[in-house]
């Protein structure tokens, strides 16, 4: 993934913010269209044509319809295994590389998402838990800890001392929170994991 600076950024939010189209900023910056997006996605255009709004209503009516997905679905214990173990092996360190269950993301709704299945799914010892998290040296250490400390529901006494980065001139993500890393050793629950995977896998 490329990297833009903060000006270019900035540059693209303000065209977006006067009413420019993402394709017109996208050609003016000489970037791409989706990137323009990604930068501007809290951003309501200001002009909308025909077009753009009923590609609206069709994404709209395509999320309505798959939330009914969900309808008839039960969280069960094995249910919630089965999900943490496919978001840990998307995501997760795997056996026989580490011995505890270490799951990382920047994405503080997937490393939420993960906590609260493996919660259901493998009702852990709540003082087990151990979080590292790599900081950029422009980040409030003790703001970065607090956030994840109460979206995890994880004591701040449990978390390591945080790794510190200097961040790049390109790199830019808006609302960057850090990297979290959620560390759980146990042994068994490591290979229960991997029982459930290889399990899985043979049965699709």
């Amino acid at each position: 993934m490329k990297f833009y600076n903060e000006n270019i950024v900035q540059q693209a939010r303000n065209l977006r913010k006067n009413g420019s189209s993402s394709k017109v900023i996208a050609q003016i910056l000489g970037i791409s269209d989706s990137t323009v997006l990604r930068w501007c996605y809290d951003i309501k255009a200001t002009k909308e044509n025909g077009f753009s709004k009923h590609q609206k209503e069709i994404y709209k009516a395509v999320e309505m319809k798959a939330q009914n997905v969900l309808q008839d679905f039960n969280f069960t214990v094995n249910n919630a295994k089965i999900l943490t173990t496919i978001l840990y092996y998307c995501e997760g360190s795997r056996y026989p590389t580490i011995n505890c269950v270490c799951f990382t993301n920047s994405d503080p709704e997937i490393v939420k998402l993960f906590i609260r299945l493996f919660r259901l799914g493998f009702k852990p010892n709540e003082h087990k838990f151990r979080v590292h998290l790599q900081l950029h040296s422009t980040h409030n250490k003790l703001e970065a800890k607090k956030y994840w400390a109460d979206l995890l529901k994880i004591d701040e006494s449990q978390f390591y001392k945080p790794t510190i980065t200097n961040p790049t001139n390109r790199m830019k993500r808006l609302v960057y929170r850090g990297t979290c890393s959620v560390r759980y050793y146990d042994f068994k629950i490591v290979h229960e994991i991997l029982g459930i995977w290889k399990n899985l896998i043979s049965k699709i």
